[in-house]
């Protein structure tokens, strides 16, 4: 392959004169160029510009036709070619004229060879350059608009001359509006503690130190941020600053509930050891005011009926610190939320009170969770009563439940692991928290503005919820309301036949068949049920065979068939299918499985079962095959 210096450079020459022309043209031939065309006329020039890719153009400024060189020029100029002037004429008004068209040089009549090498030579050699650097810039410019960072840069006078777009974004000011303004009209900082404005970063920071800080968008948005200055200098002077910007809010909101998590820990352990000495004391006192009780009459029975009264009620006390520190005992199972917000609706509505109002909006398909069914409903009743707390006058509260996925991808990923989960939702209209109160609002005991945390309802809430591997979060206006998100891990999910179809099951009529869809790929689990839904099915899932075994346990209504993968963490798929079989004698099995055949019998699937569908496959085969299962 030849180099870019082996190939001919070609070079267009606009001259109207025909012997000038053709001297010029066999001139640069000896040079070693080529001259493929020769234009008379600026419009000549340009047709042949644009049928051909010229390295240079030698353009003549007087030349007939409407359009003078200097104007040919211009249009060559849009279309990156450069162009050298050649023209017997060097009067003032020409040559300042012809600068504004930025020529790559400038040879007068007659032309002397050494004029013309040497010309042609540094011309051709300062486009290549120019070439390379605005390739370079465009590189630049789309590296600094890609990275996650805000990126401000300002010259020596402290004057932005570029935004980035994450810049833009962080500040709520467009490039354009920002170019000229100085850094601080723009860039809006606040000390992160006592909301001050903050002094120029550029002059207050020292070089690699790192500050917090709190950004006030144009429109009014606060950011939490940090930020970052470098100097900005070519080898022999100094350009101006580059500030970064980092946005940290979502780091401070997994730090913030990470610091909260140790609080809790710490409480927690403190209570277990409180409770447990506590108990002993009031396993005394009990025993002593029931003795009295029993001995005394009169006035005196009655104090010591109230000594053993209030001792009931510390032992009640000491249950709720024994929840928090994890060292009571508990019942694990598989529930629907949907179920347990059911029960406790009645409940829930007397605890309200008559001024204040609930609504329930219970989301499909039911989400099934793994937990101990009267913590659960203690962590809704906690939030009940916190609500009606907030709402000393009247109002209402809405409990919604639904099932969703965080995504790996997705921003939520970095505060909750990526997975299903069933949301529970309370949200009253009642007296709102501040940012203080709602950082504490889980803390035992932390009473602050007009909403105070009484007891230790929240606190046990949170630890019960974290105790089932979910989240709760809580987000309120001091306007007006609060609302409780809590998140639990979600093991299976159950759609009936009236909600896929839109239509109700007769009565009489035959039940939809149920399937058991047992996969630990949730892109192939996803997949499969897309699948089975379509078609009509009845759907559980779970994710392994632990999970399967709990649906099939809680599950009341007949399984129809179970389709599992053959291997998976833990048990295998035969393995499940055996256990089941125990519990559902009439369950069809079908198994799935990515591994070649002679693998499936030390995975535990009986020799010449034909019940087994390789992996891949198309919609159409597993339909066919849980289609011959039930028939």
């Amino acid at each position: 392959m030849k180099t870019e210096e082996e190939v001919k450079k070609q070079i267009l020459v606009v001259e109207d004169e025909g012997l000038i022309a053709a001297d010029i043209q066999k001139r640069l031939e000896r040079l070693g160029y080529s001259v493929p065309m020769i234009a008379h006329s600026g419009e000549e020039a340009l047709r042949c510009a644009r049928s051909t890719p010229f390295d240079l153009v030698l353009m003549d400024i007087r030349i007939q036709g409407e359009m003078d060189g200097i104007a040919t020029a211009q249009e060559l100029k849009a279309m990156d070619m450069p162009v050298v002037y050649v023209t017997a004429y060097a009067d003032q008004d020409t040559v300042s004229r012809a600068k504004l068209t930025e020529p790559f040089g400038y040879i007068l009549k007659p032309i002397a060879d050494g004029d013309l090498r040497s010309t042609v030579q540094i011309s051709l050699y300062k486009h290549q350059m120019e070439r390379r650097l605005r390739a370079s810039e465009a590189w630049l410019a789309t590296t600094i608009r890609s990275v996650g960072d805000g990126i401000v840069a300002t010259n020596t006078d402290g004057e932005i001359v570029f935004l980035n777009p994450v810049a833009e974004a962080l500040t709520g000011w467009a490039a354009g509006d920002a170019h000229g303004r100085l850094l601080m009209d723009v860039l809006q900082l606040c000390a992160e503690s006592t909301r001050r404005p903050a002094k120029n970063p550029v002059l207050d920071l020292a070089p690699g130190e790192i500050r917090g800080y709190s950004l006030i968008s144009r429109v009014g948005l606060v950011t939490t941020v940090e930020v970052e200055c470098f100097e900005n200098r070519s080898a022999d002077e100094v350009l101006g600053a580059i500030v970064a910007v980092r946005d940290i809010t979502s780091r401070k909101e997994v730090e913030s509930r990470l610091m909260q998590s140790e609080r809790m820990e710490a409480i927690a352990s403190m209570a277990g050891g409180l409770a447990h000495d506590f108990n002993n004391q009031l396993t005394v006192i009990l025993g002593y005011a029931y003795e009295l009780a029993a001995r005394l009459t009169g006035d005196d029975q009655d104090q010591a009926l109230k000594i053993q009264h209030a001792a009931s009620a510390a032992n009640a006390l000491t249950g709720q610190l024994l929840t928090l520190s994890r060292r009571d005992g508990t019942h694990i199972e598989v529930l629907s939320i949907n179920e347990l917000i059911y029960d406790l609706q009645p409940l829930i509505s007397h605890s309200l009170g008559k001024n204040r109002t609930l609504t329930t909006n219970l989301g499909s398909p039911l989400g099934y969770v793994r937990g101990d069914r009267n913590q659960l409903k203690q962590v809704l009743l906690n939030l009940t009563l916190r609500a009606r707390e907030a709402m000393p006058s009247g109002g209402s509260l809405r409990i919604d439940s639904s099932t969703v996925e965080i995504d790996p991808e997705s921003p939520a990923a970095r505060l909750q692991r990526p997975g299903p989960y069933v949301r529970l939702r309370v949200v009253d209209t009642g007296i709102g928290m501040d940012r203080v109160t709602l950082a504490h609002i889980f803390e035992p005991s932390f009473a602050a503005g007009s909403t105070p945390n009484t007891g230790l309802g929240l606190s046990l809430a949170h630890s019960i919820v974290v105790q089932n591997g979910g989240y709760i979060t809580a987000t309120s206006d001091v306007s007006g309301g609060t609302s409780f998100d809590v998140l639990l891990p979600c093991i299976g999910t159950f759609r009936g036949l009236s909600e896929i179809s839109g239509a109700p099951i007769a009565p009489g009529e035959d039940p939809t068949p149920t399937v058991l869809l047992v996969e630990d790929e949730d892109g192939v689990r996803k997949l499969m049920h897309n699948y089975l839904e379509r078609e009509g099915y009845q759907l559980l899932e779970a994710r392994n065979a632990e999970e399967a075994e709990l649906v099939a346990e809680v599950y009341r209504e007949p399984i129809h068939v179970l389709v599992t993968d053959v291997v998976m963490p833990g048990m295998t798929g035969p393995q499940l299918a055996e256990r089941l079989a125990k519990l559902r004698p009439q369950m069809k099995v079908l198994y799935v499985s990515g591994y070649r055949h002679d693998a499936l019998g030390r995975a535990g699937v009986p020799p010449g079962d034909h019940n087994v569908l390789p992996k891949p496959f198309p919609a159409i085969e597993l339909l066919r095959r849980v289609r011959g299962l039930l028939s």
